[in-house]
Order: structure tokens, then sequence, then C-alpha cells
């Protein structure tokens, strides 16, 4: 009982403290003037993103005029231009090397999305309340750069009908008179809104820019590689990355014509003596040649049921699903077959490993098969499938789950010992961490997922930063905290993704798993921007 009620009290303590440990400190800035604003929940979410702070004494000051200096900070915050701190000679005459908007001027003119005259003397007037004009500029000119589709200016800095522009662009909406108000100023929160909106422009963008590259890796036959220049083909890391695909109906065929591709390599049996399994394979010689192996029997399962499932949800395609009933029947009795008597899953025949990364996506996959069983009206056998994967969520909870570590196991061996994460060693058991809540064993905002969240912050600080450890991206993580609600550490996740490896030519370890999940933290944040904005 003492045990108990010690573990009790620190779980509390851990809790009171989680958010100075979820998120940076100076992020979320306290403020106390927007309750009952009429922008309140747009501000928070700003503030949220990371891209608004507050002023000293825990005010905003929505209802004050924003400066020329604030809204650039503001958008340069929100477009994932890196602030420029060591230029040689400033670009303005008034915003010096001391000025405290000086990077972010820098920035914005370096990107051209603020303008310097021709002339000798080159005056920004930051302290001077912004027009919504020179706001409409600033986000076209934003829109040039990010080589954004119906862009409201063009390279040479060109307007027609600017004001007409912008009310067409969704950024910008004019007054109930018809009238525009270029010259008119704007308040802080006001900005906020404008920001908010174009940061999710820019995300809807960047969204659609990985799914397009997702797609390019589609051979005719329907197979994907793993990454570009690779001939690998892994199954597992396929139906991951068609998850991201799901959401856009122009990809539709490409999920099914890969859905069938994979149908038809499924095994009977394979080398184990096991249905419904799926080799890797690897093109050689411009045939695709199969390995013969397969890294885990149980994800490539749960992760192709999962896959049907969130393609017939968006597709509303049931008949598709219907005609594969044998085969996808085939691939969750799989699962059924490697699941152990304490209701956790094995990863393979030869490898009597049960994972918690594997086992979270076991949980998802047979969740997954149950609701598409229950849209074939096949109830009772859709209940037994639940009863299933209720099993593996209660066994994770239960087995993986470590009181006095504050976090989970990454795996439980045949002797049925607990392997921890391990100080110094982010792979597996740091990155595991996120899985409970990225397939929806428990929710972002349970007690586990909090600590399990603040245990990978605490042991691996810089992932943000790409600093894994590991030579992956694994942005997966970006995608955990989005879906925790972190999303400042979330934004600077992508921001340096973008850096690292998608502006510069996608290099190997970046491939459709990374853009995927990366996809899939944009469409979440999105998400949190549209509530901030409802």
């Amino acid at each position: 009982m003492r045990k108990k009620v010690t573990v009790f009290l620190i779980s509390a303590f851990f809790i009171l403290i989680f958010a100075s440990c979820l998120f940076p400190a100076s992020a979320l800035p306290a403020v106390n003037d927007i309750s009952n604003h009429w922008a309140e929940k747009a501000v928070e979410t700003a503030l949220c993103l990371g891209i608004a702070g507050g002023y000293p004494e825990e005010f905003f000051g929505p209802d004050q005029p924003v400066t020329r200096a604030e809204f650039v900070k503001l958008i340069v915050a929100a477009s994932g231009v890196s602030p420029l701190k060591n230029n040689l000679v400033s670009t303005f005459e008034d915003v010096g090397r001391t000025h405290w908007a000086y990077p972010f001027v820098e920035a914005a003119a370096a990107a051209g999305i603020v303008k310097a005259g021709a002339g000798p003397e080159r005056y920004f007037e930051p302290d001077r309340t912004i027009t919504r004009d020179e706001m409409a500029a600033m986000a076209g000119r934003l829109l040039v750069w990010a080589n954004q589709p119906g862009r409201l200016v063009d390279s040479d800095d060109n307007y027609i009908n600017r004001p007409a522009l912008m009310r067409g662009s969704g950024l910008f909406y004019g007054y109930p008179d018809g009238t525009f108000g270029e010259d008119n100023g704007a308040t802080r929160a006001e900005a906020c809104v404008v920001i908010l909106r174009l940061k999710d422009r820019l995300l809807a963008a960047e969204t659609e820019r990985e799914r397009a590259w997702i797609s390019s890796a589609q051979n005719p036959e329907g197979y994907l590689f793993l990454a570009g220049g690779r001939p690998d083909v892994i199954p597992y890391f396929t139906n991951l990355a068609g998850l991201a695909l799901c959401g856009d109906p122009q990809s539709f065929g490409a999920i099914k014509k890969y859905l069938e591709w994979s149908f038809s390599r499924l095994n009977y049996p394979d080398r184990w003596g096991l249905n419904g399994t799926i080799y890797d394979y690897r093109l050689e010689g411009g045939v695709l040649v199969n390995v013969y192996d397969y890294d885990s029997a149980d994800s490539y399962a749960a992760t192709l049921l999962t896959l049907a499932a969130v393609y017939q949800e968006n597709s509303r395609d049931l008949n598709f699903i219907s005609e594969h009933y044998r085969e996808l029947s085939t691939v969750a009795e799989l699962i059924i077959a490697l699941q152990d008597s304490d209701g956790l899953v094995w990863a393979k025949p030869d490898l009597k490993v049960k994972y918690l990364m594997d086992n979270c996506e076991c949980y998802r996959g047979l969740k997954d098969w149950a609701r598409l069983l229950a849209g074939l009206g096949y109830n009772e056998l859709s209940g037994i499938y639940d009863h299933k994967a209720e099993t593996v969520k209660n066994s994770i909870l239960e087995r993986f789950w470590d009181d006095d570590a504050y976090c989970f196991a990454w795996a439980v061996d045949r002797d049925s010992n607990r392997h921890l994460p391990v100080r110094g060693r982010s792979y597996p058991g740091l990155f595991a961490q996120v899985y409970p809540v990225t397939f929806e064993v428990i929710p972002p905002e349970s007690e586990q997922a909090k600590l399990a969240y603040q245990k990978l912050n605490s042991e691996l600080p810089g992932w943000p930063e790409l600093a894994v450890g590991d030579p992956f991206p694994w942005s997966i993580l970006g995608y955990g905290a989005s879906l925790m609600g972190d999303l400042p550490r979330a934004c600077v996740f992508l921001h340096n993704c973008r850096s690292s490896y998608i502006t510069v030519g996608r290099e190997y370890p970046w491939s459709t798993f990374e853009s995927a999940f990366y996809a899939r933290a944009c469409e979440t944040i999105r998400g949190k921007i549209k509530e901030g904005l409802s």
C-alpha cells in the first residue's frame, strides 16, 4: 500500500510540472487580457504555436495596433524562414543590429517578404503601425517565396487590384460596407488571425508536396520504393506511407493499386508456415526480387489492415473490402496466430519478443478490422476482433507500463522481462514512447501519455533539432508532438526536417515513411489552427 501511495504522489507531482517540461517555457507566455475577446482562441493558438508572444506583466494587448516590426516577427515565425543575426550590413538604416526585430527584418528582407528602397537612405519604420495593405503585400511576397499556388503578387512584386486579390485569398476579409480599408491599421488580434490563416495555407501546401513525393515513388505495378534512388520495397513502410495519402481523393486509385499488389503477394504459407505474411522485395536489374524475409510479421499485418480501413473510411469503397475479404481476414488471423496467452503479440516466429511499437500497431490493426467487419454486417465476428484488440490494449498498459520509471518498456521478452529505455540510447526505447498515442492505444490527455512524452523530452531534449541519436530523423516524433499539443516542438522539428532533408534533395535516410508522418503532423497542426479560427 505504501508503495502505491508513493507512486501516486510522485505521479501527481510529475503531472503538476508536466506543462513546464512538455513545452518550451518561452513558447507559452501567460497572458491575462484575452479572456472573452473575440479573437481569444486565435491568440491562444498563435501563442501555443510559438508564433506570437505577450508583453511583460502577462499582457498581450489584443486591441493594440500591431507595428511593422511585430508583424514581420509574426510572419517570419509562421513561415519557417530562419532569423538572420549576422548580416555584415543592416538592410535598413533604422533597424540596426541592436534592435530587437533585427534578425526577423533581415530574414524577411533576404526572403523578399519586405522590400528595401533603391536609395542610399533606406528606412523600415519598425515602430509605425502597419496598414492592411502592407500586411497584404508581405503575405503575398511570402507566398511567392514559398512558391505557393494562387499567389497574390508576381515575382516582380507587381499588383493588380490588391484589395480584391486579398479578399479572394481567404487570408483577409473586407468590411461590411464592401471596402477593404487598405490604409487602415490592424490590431495585434487581427494580425494573429491573418497569420494563422497564412500558416494553415503553408501547411496545406507542405502536406500536398509530401503526398506528391510519396506518390512519385510508386511503380506502375503498384508497389512503392522506400526512398528515391533505393531499390528497397518494404511493405511495412509503404503501409504507413499510404496512410498519408488517404486524405487525398486523387490518391485513392494509387492506394487501391498498392493494396491489390500486396494482396497478390501474400504468402500461403511462408517459410515459417504462416499464412497472410508478406516478404520484402528489392529491384535488381529491373526485376523485382523476393528476399524471402520480413522484419516482423505482426507489424506488416497490422498496418496493412489499418491502411485498408482508413482507405475505406475515406473513399467509402466498402465493395473493395468485400472483394478482398479472404485476404484481409487471413491477415487478421495471422495476428491472432502470433498472440500469446498474455494478450501480447510476438514479432515473428523466430523472434520471440513482444515489442511496444508492434503491439500498438496490432491494437490499431485489429480495431480497424473489427470496424470493417461491422461495416460488412459481420457483427458477431466484429465483436470477437474488437475484444481481441482490447485484450492487446489492456496487456500493453499492464505489461509495458512501468510505475517506477514513469514510462513504457519498449519490449517484453520470452522470459517476461521488461526492457526499459536506456539512457543515451534513443532507439527503440525513447522513440517507442510516442507509439501508444500515435496508434490510439491511449489518448494524449491521459496521465501515461504525458509521462511517456515527458520521458522522451527529458532524455532526448534535442530531438526537435534532429539530435535524435539515430541515423534516421524519425518524423513520427513530430507527429506525436502534434497529437500531444506540443506545437512549438512539432513546428521546430518540421522546420529542421525541411532544411536538412526536404529542400536539399531528400537524400536517404529520408524516406516515404518520413514524408508520411511529416504530412500527418502538418495536418494535425492544421486541425489545431482551424480550432483556433473557429
